[in-house]
């Protein structure tokens, strides 16, 4: 019996020392999943930028998508600029414009965010921090934090000037050796001017310029953050988000096929042979790239591709001078409507590689569930026509 007790307790040990290695195992796989999901990266580049990793670090030319992590340190040129994204949301932006120098401080995980403005314009705009968190802008005069806000910080060499255009910043001075004099707090539509060595100056309010300048950045922002959207890349490629699943008209007349041979770009593009008949009728044919597969407006679908301001593609006739009578995008009806339609046409196609353009600039993109579609008919072909198509793209 007293082996049988101790045996039983040689398992529980091991049963107990094998659930903490688990624990300790998952607890390790949720951390590095959270800290995985946080992308910090300069998504927009204007001009030469540097960046290196800690103090010791060699100065490097920065690119787009570059990761930026805690402890790095960014220079911007004259005439350049960078904006970086952080937070697991993403919802969180600051903005270096030109001649601007800077230390990140801490932007990585959770709990409290911080930079180290050295001299030059830091714009912020704070939707994402976690609850109860802070985010400070030190400069060499200054201490400006924010609990969630939109506001500029320029740093100079004996003031700070904050300008707050959404929320509320408190500010404080600070000198060599401590902070300078009270904290006060900067509402929305004020500025503050912090010398050196003083506390910070009564807010004043904002001027019309600056902030017709907070709204024109903030418009920007959704084209800077806009990325290649294909429609059509390659054959089965992952980057492909839509299906040419929606024949329309004389649908039978039309026959499609992955085309290896002359691709414009990649390994293949896509052949459409219209043979000109009228089998359903209708005297023309067409196909749209929907999303999802066959979906005319029935479901809930689509992308929102707001920021994207053409959509381009590459086309080509087998002969040259077959004719598409429209190009387009969206258009789809129904209970779950595009948000959008826009066209080009009739193209006269070429039997070479030419790029196309479907301008939309000012479109509502937010619900795009037709991607791309082509139509044409019996009296511009009345001998059918073949076409290639290859890399649809949104930019």
């Amino acid at each position: 019996m007293s082996k049988l007790i101790v045996l039983l307790i040689i398992i529980a040990v091991i049963a107990a020392a094998a659930g903490g290695v688990y624990f300790y195992y998952q607890k390790g796989q949720v951390l590095a999943a959270g800290k995985a999901s946080q992308k910090n990266e300069a998504f927009y580049v204007s001009g030469y930028v540097s960046h290196k990793k800690g103090r010791e670090g060699q100065w490097s030319a920065l690119t787009l998508d570059t990761r930026i992590s805690d402890g790095d340190y960014l220079k911007t040129a004259k005439g350049s600029a960078v904006d970086i994204k952080f937070g697991k949301d993403m919802k969180n932006i600051i903005s270096a414009s030109e001649d601007t120098s800077l230390g990140i401080k801490k932007i990585e995980l959770s709990g409290d965010k911080g930079i180290n403005l050295e001299q030059g314009k830091l714009i912020s705009d704070l939707k994402g921090l976690d609850p109860g968190s802070k985010f400070e802008i030190k400069t060499p005069t200054a201490v400006c934090g924010v609990l969630g806000t939109g506001f500029e910080t320029i740093a100079k060499d004996d003031q700070t000037i904050l300008k707050v255009y959404e929320g509320r910043v408190y500010v404080k001075g600070a000198g060599m050796q401590s902070v300078i004099g009270k904290e006060i707090v900067v509402s929305e539509g004020n500025q503050t001017v912090i010398y050196k060595s003083r506390a910070p100056e009564q807010p004043t309010p904002l001027n019309e310029d600056d902030r017709q300048k907070w709204r024109e950045w903030k418009d920007e922002l959704i084209y800077k953050m806009f990325r290649p959207f294909y429609v059509f890349f390659d054959e089965n490629d992952p980057k492909n988000h839509y299906h040419p699943s929606g024949w329309l008209g004389d649908y039978d007349a039309i026959r499609r096929l992955s085309w290896e041979e002359n691709p414009h770009s990649g390994k293949d593009c896509l052949r459409f042979r219209y043979t000109g008949k009228t089998p359903q009728g209708a005297g023309w044919a067409g196909v749209y790239w929907q999303n999802p597969v066959n979906n005319w407006g029935d479901v809930q679908g689509g992308y929102d591709l707001s920021g994207a301001k053409r959509l381009s593609f590459w086309a080509r006739g087998e002969k040259g001078g077959e004719t598409i009578v429209r190009f387009g995008v969206g258009g789809i009806t129904g209970q779950y409507p595009d948000s959008v339609k826009a066209e080009i046409g009739p193209v006269v196609l070429s039997n070479t590689w030419r790029e196309y353009q479907i301008d939309l600039t000012g479109k509502d993109l937010t619900c795009v569930s037709g991607g791309f579609y082509w139509m044409t008919d019996r009296n511009s072909n009345p001998d059918g026509a073949v076409i290639y198509l290859d890399n649809i793209v949104y930019e």
